[in-house]
């Protein structure tokens, strides 16, 4: 036994024989005993520098917060691609070595560590913003406070609670108070302001991916797992699988693993075992391409529909949601369901009364399946259920949708402020549909720079239902802060039609942070940006051609400060405009291949996940390698070219 495995038994021991002592007033031990023990302990934390957050030497100081903080993450912690087909899998996997982990149903933190101390606990949040839960990391009962390792590290895991852990705190509460699952319990313990309240809620932190260190580790992320539980983590359970192995196996019996560990799991995960390989393969806008998430199928529960409730949107869509008798669905109530748009009803035939079965695709968003009964009587509406305007039916590709033609409408108004200071737009906290409905219906909100008006009506505010002074305050505090803000969460925050969050992130890196360039360009200039088609560029143009619009526009910037963008570095080196690079392999020069990343884009070159037509260089310093990259390079006549070779085309 390694001293980290006789810290964790000692810890374990000594909790064991003090909640005797304190909790059942049966003490099982001697003073003595304890004490000698105690002193083993601290010796060995001492030693070997590792810490356990539930350590008897630690004497625990609760903290209380007033709210989360955000933090950004330098890597983005995104989802992954799902499956349900065994056949798809066995594709995806290839000749590979891969992991195949548990997929553990819970809250997914990054941890920091610095010197071998716990510096920063964060939540996945939207995969680039998380929030600081540091205060209760230090809580949960088996994260390390300190490991041996003295290096940066920073890893990815699941903090989860145990089925058993959970029925236990379940049980102590009142039917209107249970959890329906142990990961609702977690995301709530772990999101708690009051770090005493997660003390008591077991939770358990499982790694299962290491995101930055300082030390270049084994290339097997098998290896590295090892190495985790050589600094003192828990790693997520994992079997080693072999190109033909029966997956659909494998999957059966870590079923059993999960079941018999008391670990929730909401399905299966597969990655490559080679981190050089994995990190190859790219990522897109979503998910990386070096793993893959497996579903089991979806349950299904039949219902029947006792209702539609027409949802009107920012852009005057009305959508259609299924209001249905309640069901439970992976121990979740359940009795609406979104139908997204008019073709989904008419494919399902869907009217007032029929039998209906539910499911919660990939177990997470509530969807109709199937009609049993099929009677077609739904009622389109032709007035929107919001101001009584008109309402139109429009085509878009394939699919049909319902629009309230009345620009005025409330919801749309409604919904568009909604928009605009939610968190990936503005981040103005203290502004629900609630709090912006009252404040349009009392003048105070015409448009969005009205928002930053608002001090000018504090009497009023402070004097509303659901409000006070400091409410009022964090509100203006919240405003305040929106000033500074990047230009392309401002741009999203406009609402631009089909201009999303990662095409308003392209748009401007495309124009280098030069807001005038943007509002200036072309519908043919538009064009140029990476994946924007005709019609984006065109809902683009058109909006800044629009005089109502860029009135709000100019009003908007006398109180807002675009952020600029960070210096260039080595600004005196050879520009790289037009040009498309693919990095792979190791690097020498640099620290890591972010940084030569991040120096490609700031000469405004172009970066690729994957070698293609479009692609001018290959970068990867082993330039005879007869890895996937290398072969289609050579197959397109794409110039492969080691790093110094880098270096010396932009003259550093």
């Amino acid at each position: 036994m390694d001293n980290i495995e006789k810290i964790q038994g000692l810890v374990y021991q000594l909790n064991g024989y003090r909640n005797k002592y304190y909790n059942l007033n049966k003490p099982s031990v001697s003073d003595a005993t304890y004490d000698q023990l105690f002193d083993e302990l601290t010796n060995l934390e001492n030693e070997t520098g590792y810490v356990l957050s539930n350590s008897p030497t630690q004497t625990v100081g609760y903290e209380v917060k007033s709210k989360l903080s955000k933090v950004e993450h330098p890597i983005p912690l995104k989802s992954l691609a799902k499956t349900k087909s065994f056949d798809e899998l066995t594709k995806w996997t290839g000749n590979k070595i891969i992991l195949l982990m548990l997929k553990a149903d819970g809250l997914t933190v990054e941890l920091l560590y610095e010197n071998g101390v716990l510096q920063q606990a964060s939540t996945r949040g939207n995969s680039i913003i998380g929030e600081d839960i540091l205060h209760n990391a230090k809580v949960f009962k088996n994260i390390p406070l300190t490991i041996p390792f003295k290096g940066l590290l920073r890893i990815a895991g699941e903090a989860i609670i145990h089925w058993d852990d959970f029925n236990t705190i379940n049980s102590k509460l009142s039917d209107d108070d249970k959890y329906a699952t142990p990961r609702n319990l977690a995301a709530g313990s772990v999101r708690q302001l009051d770090s005493k309240i997660c003390s008591q809620r077991e939770v358990n932190f499982y790694a299962f991916g290491i995101l930055e260190c300082s030390e270049e580790l084994s290339d097997s992320k098998k290896e590295q797992f090892k190495w985790l539980v050589e600094q003192g983590f828990w790693s997520i359970y994992y079997v080693y699988g072999n190109p033909g192995d029966d997956f659909e196996l494998y999957i059966n019996r870590m079923k059993e693993v999960a079941e018999d560990k008391n670990i929730p799991i909401d399905g299966m995960v597969l990655t490559f075992d080679s981190v050089k390989y994995s990190k190859s393969l790219g990522e897109t806008s979503h998910h990386p391409l070096h793993s893959i998430a497996w579903k089991a199928k979806d349950e299904a529960e039949t219902t029947i529909l006792r209702g539609i409730e027409w949802s009107v949107g920012r852009t005057g869509v009305i959508t259609p949601v299924a209001i249905f008798d309640t069901v439970l669905l992976d121990n979740t109530e359940v009795s609406r369901a979104s139908l997204h748009n008019l073709s989904i009803c008419e494919d399902l035939e869907l009217g007032i009364g029929d039998s209906i079965s539910i499911i919660k695709a990939n177990m997470i968003i509530p969807q109709i399946e199937e009609n049993f009964t099929r009677s077609n009587n739904l009622t389109i509406p032709d007035v929107c259920p919001i101001c009584g305007g008109k309402t139109i039916i429009d085509q878009d590709n394939e699919s049909k949708f319902l629009y309230c033609t009345n620009d005025d409408c409330s919801a749309k108004i409604i919904k568009k402020f909604s928009h605009f200071v939610s968190r990936n737009a503005m981040n103005i906290d203290g502004l629900s549909d609630a709090s912006l409905e009252k404040f349009i219906d009392a003048g105070f909100l015409n448009n969005f720079a009205d928002i930053y008006k608002l001090s000018q009506y504090k009497s009023q505010i402070v004097s509303m239902d659901g409000f006070g002074l400091k409410s009022y305050n964090n509100l203006i505090k919240s405003i305040e802060k929106s000033k500074d803000v990047k230009l392309e969460n401002f741009l999203y925050s406009l609402g631009i039609d089909q201009l999303g969050q990662g095409g308003s992130k392209r748009l401007v890196k495309h124009f280098n942070n030069n807001f005038s360039a943007i509002i200036c360009a072309s519908v043919n200039d538009l064009m140029q940006v990476e994946d924007f088609g005709e019609v984006t560029a065109n809902s683009v143009y058109s909006y800044f051609d629009n005089d109502n619009n860029q009135d709000l526009v100019d009003e908007l910037q006398m109180y807002i400060n675009i952020k600029e963008v960070a210096e260039k570095k080595d600004v005196g080196f050879k520009s790289l405009d037009g040009l498309t690079f693919v990095v792979t392999g190791n690097v020498e020069t640099f620290k890591n291949r972010k940084e030569l990343e991040e120096l490609i884009t700031s000469l405004n070159g172009k970066l690729s996940g994957s070698v293609s037509s479009k692609t001018n260089y290959l970068i990867n310093n082993d330039t005879t390698s007869t890895s996937g990259k290398n072969k289609k390079a050579k197959e397109l006549n794409v110039p492969i070219i080691s790093e110094q070779m880098f270096n010396e085309m932009i003259g550093r």
